[in-house]
């Protein structure tokens, strides 16, 4: 029996990928949740007319080779491979430099050392093998490190989503680092679902701890994400496709660092939206609409809305210790919903939404997590 269905919606999940997405997610009327065991044992096709989400790249593949859509595949695909990716901006960043190569030619590569770099595999995902070149860096150093990552992390992802021997050196791209939620519509249109600022730790481990909205940071990043989109589009001719992006801003210059496709952020930070502004991506999708972000952000322009994951400590034995919730709370302003994590099974402990005052949101980056662990018992 086949079970494709007209005008669907689906969102395909795999919940040994990583937490936050499912257990975040609000109820959405007509959208139809699947893992990715569940979908393996269908005889399931997705129709052009189909709305698509995953939650992870570890379920791509098995999304990707079920979709019927030609337009979409090669859009996916091309923002999957970033040097197919770089090659497709070259009309919009013509100056950008990028180049593959083969990952074994790294430590021989000659390379300008008053200039900062970026390597990372052509097709990826999780941060895997991704390092910044500078200065008089080892370069063979540099390569085994990288292998020794890929190799581990390929036994859990096919090569159509993480590469393990092509890589791509691109320029490193300065400026403060902005992700941006959006879908293309039914006819191809760009709609934003949300737009946040994603300012660095004072502790490099916690890399993603902490995503925030703002109407200071939509009405600075707003116009210029919808130019990009609709330039892109201009070149990938899609639609229903939503996508995560990362972005730089470097002179006023919004330049992507990657896009996502088929997904909204990780670990339910597109749910960011929801829980403090009522914004529901995955029923924008579904309606083919966008929030009326300018009633929205009159309503509340004075505040910070921020996605925080709570990290295991660096130094801390999950096995030993646990987290002081108690303790780890009194930092916030106000918790607006918080989701508790297996932290024995996860490298967090838990997410949360938060509102906070941009001074606040700010000083959050110090934030160190080995002081909120107690021992057991």
């Amino acid at each position: 029996m086949n079970d494709k269905m007209v005008n669907s919606a689906w969102l395909i999940a795999d919940p040994s990928a990583e937490a936050g997405a499912i257990e975040t997610l609000p109820e959405t009327p007509g959208l139809k949740v699947l893992t990715k065991e569940a979908l393996k044992k269908k005889d399931l096709r997705f129709s052009p007319d189909d709305k698509l989400c995953i939650t992870s790249e570890a379920v791509m593949d098995e999304v990707v080779e079920r979709l019927e859509d030609a337009a979409r595949r090669n859009g996916i695909g091309k923002m999957k491979d970033k040097t197919a990716f770089r090659e497709l901006l070259k009309s919009i960043y013509p100056n950008f430099f990028f180049r593959q190569i083969a990952a074994k030619d790294l430590p021989n590569l000659q390379l300008d050392r008053n200039r900062k770099y970026v390597v990372k595999p052509v097709k990826g995902c999780f941060g895997s093998g991704v390092r910044v070149i500078e200065g008089n860096a080892d370069l063979k150093q540099l390569t085994e490190e990288i292998d020794l990552e890929l190799q581990r992390n390929s036994q859990l992802f096919s090569d159509r989503v993480l590469s393990t021997n092509e890589l791509i050196i691109e320029e490193y791209i300065e400026g403060e680092e902005y992700a941006v939620d959006m879908f293309y519509d039914s006819n191809g249109q760009p709609v934003i679902t949300n737009i946040y600022h994603h300012p660095m730790p004072g502790n490099p481990a916690y890399l993603h701890m902490l995503y925030y909205a703002s109407y200071e940071v939509f009405d600075k990043l707003y116009d210029r994400a919808m130019s990009f989109f609709q330039q892109l589009n201009k070149l990938l001719n899609v639609s229903r496709l939503p996508i995560h992006s990362e972005f730089r801003l470097r002179d006023g210059e919004l330049i992507p660092i990657e896009l996502n496709s088929l997904r909204f952020g990780g670990m339910g930070l597109t749910n960011l939206g929801y829980y403090t502004l009522g914004i529901n991506a995955y029923k924008c999708l579904i309606e083919d609409e966008g929030p009326d972000w300018q009633r929205l952000w009159e309503k509340n322009r004075e505040k910070a809305f921020g996605f925080f994951i709570a990290y295991n400590g660096t130094d801390i034995d999950v096995n030993t210790h646990k987290p002081d919730w108690p303790t780890f709370r009194r930092i916030f302003s106000r918790i607006v919903h918080e989701v508790p994590f297996d932290y024995q099974k996860q490298l967090a402990f838990g997410i949360l939404y938060i509102e906070e005052s941009q001074e606040k949101i700010m000083a959050l980056l110090d934030t160190e997590f080995n002081e909120f662990f107690i021992r057991n018992g």
